[in-house]
């Protein structure tokens, strides 16, 4: 059940507790502006963009917002999507408590539609073959097909995240299962923002036996059976929803940032959340009592 709930400009809500926000909310309608490819502040494409580009060159169009590039076939899709990613990268800069000069560069966004296309592309790169959209560093690869009633706010929020930690930690990478939850956590709690809606009454209910602990930080690659990949996504989600929702919010950049220096999990959550965790059987305790 979504809870409605009516907030000022000067916070926004996610899982209960208010975000204050200075006067640097991005518009809530942004314009495209299609411009020619030569006019772009930023052409540099990186090898996967170069081979999206290169799928029927004459037929992409061009545009940028304050953020990003967008490469896309008609603007429709593209409308929708410019909308939402501005928002995205605020929002999700701001809960990792980034300046502006973290995220100044513009990244590329490529806009499919045509599922034939898309299935032309992923068969070029990298990536599973079902795979729906996908973020590769900071640039973000978006089938859109079906827009409309099948456009999908939680798959491009998910993806923007992934992008935008990319700017924000440009030399760093986050562990697997963090990365991952953080983007489920944020494609919903984003939405829930834009939309001022509160964020726990949009988070689905995570509906399947979920990974241990010890054995999901351990993972460092995506597993092979879907089955299990559904159970590492969700429990991956649990996690970050557990400590944004229960734990203070402004401190989880801190707790990211210790595990990417090497900290223990054990470790690092009772220094980060010194005054909510004892000692990690105490959060291990706390986390068992979650749903």
């Amino acid at each position: 059940m979504r809870i409605p709930l009516l907030l000022s400009l000067a916070a926004v809500l996610i899982g209960g507790t208010a975000f204050g926000l200075e006067n640097d909310l991005p518009p809530r309608d942004v314009r495209l502006i299609e411009k020619k490819f030569e006019a772009l502040a930023n052409r540099d494409a990186d090898p996967i963009g170069a081979k999206a580009l290169a799928i029927e060159p004459a037929k992409w169009k061009h545009a940028e917002t304050d953020h990003f590039i967008l490469h896309y076939r008609r603007a429709t899709e593209a409308q929708k999507v410019v909308r939402e990613i501005e928002f995205d990268l605020w929002f999700v800069a701001r809960a990792l408590g980034a300046q502006k000069d973290r995220y100044a560069k513009k990244s590329h966004v490529y806009v499919f539609e045509d599922e034939r296309e898309w299935l032309g592309f992923i068969g070029q790169v990298d990536v599973p073959k079902w795979t729906a959209s996908f973020a590769h560093g900071d640039e973000l690869f978006l089938h859109v097909g079906g827009m409309g009633e099948g456009f999908d706010s939680d798959i491009l929020g998910h993806e923007t995240t992934h992008a935008v930690v990319s700017r924000i930690y440009p030399d760093r990478h986050w562990p697997r299962w963090l990365n991952e939850g953080f983007a489920e956590y944020m494609g919903t709690a984003s939405q829930a923002a834009r939309k001022k809606i509160w964020t726990k009454g949009m988070q689905k209910e995570i509906e399947v036996i979920p990974i241990p602990l010890a054995e999901l930080v351990k993972m460092t690659e995506y597993p092979d059976n879907p089955e299990q990949v559904q159970r590492f996504y969700r429990t991956s989600e649990k996690v970050v929803r557990f400590l944004m929702n229960e734990y203070p919010k402004e401190r989880f950049h801190l707790f990211a940032e210790a595990l990417m220096a090497g900290t223990p999990l054990e470790t690092a959550l009772p220094q980060v959340y010194a005054g909510q965790v004892k000692n990690y059987a105490d959060f291990l305790k706390q986390y068992a009592r979650s749903k």
